[in-house]
């Protein structure tokens, strides 16, 4: 169960979270450009199923 409520923007889960606040949201999508031009994405996603896993959220 998630802890915020999660908005009608489209996207992840940890966007649809983090859009409850506007400054977070827009350091998750600065951190996502960044980690997105250095990283595969298939490893970007497994970042986020670990942290997902690690934190005890449903991903």
């Amino acid at each position: 169960m998630a802890r915020l409520p999660l908005t009608d923007v489209e996207g992840s889960p940890f966007r649809k979270a983090f859009a409850n606040s506007p400054e977070l949201l827009g350091a998750f999508e600065q951190m996502e450009s960044a980690l997105g031009e250095i990283l595969e994405p298939e490893l970007l996603e497994l970042i986020r199923l670990r942290s997902a896993a690690n934190n005890g959220c449903d991903y």
